[in-house]
């Protein structure tokens, strides 16, 4: 089977030829100590390769201009991709930062702001776009939606910031309910443009939307305000020939999951053990009801290869069910080493039956 396949195969229910051996993201200081360790720029883990996707710019256009807004001695103002300016230490990650100003906050705001974010904003799609489909590799998933406003709740909230967005709901739920309905439409919008050319095997929805004890908002807070615009969305995708419905969300999804189920979600990833997400408990509860992705505890990689063959063994059930597709619950920390962490890959490799 190509990738394609056996991510179809998943998505529906069904037995692969075998598992998928899904690529991880080390953070780039892990990289650096990698390297110092002994990994070549070019080393290969022997992943499968993952999908191709469409080189679109899906937020705003013309697109905000980024950079440094102000230099503080010791930390910095900056304006992101997404129009949000952050104070962050020079000395630190600059994706450890303190919000400062988010792009809208009222409807007057939103007004003005609304025209960049349209599917038919001016420039969207340059002629000759499609032109970059040739370059579609044949056995590879094609994906719709990258970055953080490809999902609802988080599309709010990337607006409006994560304290100012609770308000609106509260306060203007017509003005929430509006821009959630023209988010339906710019994303549908966008993804019929591109059908028209190809077939778009899989669909996007970053969201982020729990922390490590529970959701955001509360389930009735999503059945009111989410549930449809996302169940919208998936059935203007499935009318284009889009079968594969993918959430991103850390934090402890168990109270949200039925709802996205619900709403025609048919994977999630990457659930984090250390939110208290176990792929066991969710495959035995969820049943063929979603395709799980992830669930690998990420701390365990760093305690050496007695922990990492018990972690490889705690999810050996989940995947054994036959609709999991193992693999860290979130970016690689730099406290794990390279030895281990090849170690690792081989272990979950022999799992997935890639070797």
């Amino acid at each position: 089977m190509t990738t394609r396949e056996r991510l179809f195969v998943l998505a529906r229910g069904e037995v692969p030829d075998r598992g998928m051996f899904w690529p991880e993201v080390p953070w780039p200081e892990t990289r650096t100590r990698w390297i110092a360790e002994g990994m070549t720029d070019d080393y290969d883990f022997g992943f499968d390769p993952c999908n191709s996707s469409i080189d679109l710019e899906i937020g705003y256009w013309p697109a905000w201009e980024t950079g440094v807004v102000r230099d503080e001695g010791n930390h910095v103002l900056m304006r992101d991709q997404y129009g949000i300016i952050r104070r962050s230490s020079k000395a630190g990650r600059p994706d450890i930062a303190q919000y400062v100003t988010f792009p809208v906050s009222d409807r007057k705001s939103w007004e003005e702001l609304r025209p960049r974010l349209a599917a038919d904003a001016p420039g969207r799609f340059e002629p000759g776009w499609s032109k970059q489909l040739d370059r579609v590799f044949e056995g590879l998933p094609l994906s719709f939606g990258r970055g953080h406003l490809c999902g609802f709740f988080s599309f709010l909230r990337e607006l409006f910031g994560d304290e100012e967005v609770y308000y609106l709901l509260a306060d203007d739920p017509d003005l929430a309910r509006e821009i959630l309905d023209f988010q339906v439409a710019r994303l549908s919008g966008m993804l019929k443009h591109i059908t028209a050319e190809v077939k778009v095997d899989r669909v996007a929805i970053w969201e982020d939307m729990c922390y490590k004890n529970g959701p955001l908002i509360s389930p009735e807070m999503f059945r009111k305000f989410i549930l449809e615009p996302c169940r919208h969305y998936i059935e203007n995708a499935k009318s284009m020939g889009v079968e594969i419905f993918d959430v991103d969300s850390d934090g402890k999804v168990d109270k949200l999951l039925p709802l996205w189920i619900e709403a025609g979600v048919n994977m999630h990833h990457p659930f984090e053990v250390q939110a208290g997400m176990d792929v066991n408990e969710v495959l035995s509860v969820s049943g063929s009801g979603i395709c799980v992705c992830g669930g690998i505890d990420k701390r365990e990689l760093a305690k050496g290869r007695e922990a990492i063959d018990s972690e490889v063994e705690r999810i050996r059930p989940a995947f054994e069910t036959g609709r999991y597709i193992p693999f860290a619950d979130h970016s690689i920390p730099p406290d794990v080493s390279f030895d281990d962490y090849q170690y690792y890959t081989e272990k979950r490799a022999e799992l997935v039956g890639a070797i």
